[in-house]
């Protein structure tokens, strides 16, 4: 695992696609697949010439190593999304993490992830009970107010999604500053 972070060319890709992928799912709540391929080009181009130099490739010494790790983090993310959990965008970034970081680290980093997503949910969860508490008490003062305007239809209640590239990015940095001893 510490592989990774004695490559600071390949931690700063990483960062890269990560930020990106934040960045993209804070704004509009989606990741697209050409960030991702992106970052798996990314991942394997690194590997690739890291190996042909005869340097530690961060995913691990095989040329299959980050094909490895993006399965790993594909098959431990996969079951979330089969129980819709969790969109497929996360799942394909968790793999393209893999590439990057290999399979031990990946596996500590949905370990993290899920640690971080719970935090982010709670958050949410939080926002959402505060926002819940201001509808209700913006609907109990059109109620009492005799000046209802006709037509005017109550907001629509809707859940927001949470912004999982977030939590992946926490969870994959912890993964690298502290691993776990297990």
């Amino acid at each position: 695992m510490s592989t990774l972070v004695s490559a600071p060319v390949t931690l700063a890709a990483l960062a890269l696609v990560l930020g990106g992928a934040v960045r993209s799912d804070l704004r509009v709540r989606r990741v697209t697949n050409r960030w991702l391929a992106f970052g798996l080009a990314l991942a394997l181009g690194l590997h690739a010439a890291a190996l042909a130099a005869g340097s530690p490739a961060p995913a691990g010494e095989r040329w299959w190593s980050p094909l490895g790790g993006a399965a790993t983090g594909l098959a431990l993310m996969l079951p979330l999304y089969l129980l819709r959990a969790m969109g497929a965008a996360d799942v394909k970034l968790m793999a393209v993490v893999g590439a990057f970081a290999g399979a031990a680290t990946v596996a500590a980093a949905v370990l993290y992830t899920m640690l971080a997503g719970g935090l982010l949910s709670l958050l949410a969860m939080r926002d959402a009970s505060v926002l819940a508490r201001v509808m209700a008490s913006m609907r109990a003062q059109r109620r009492a107010s005799s000046a209802h305007a006709p037509g005017a239809s109550p907001l629509a209640r809707t859940a927001a999604r949470l912004p999982y590239a977030v939590a992946i990015a926490m969870g994959t940095a912890m993964a690298l500053i502290a691993p776990p001893l297990i």
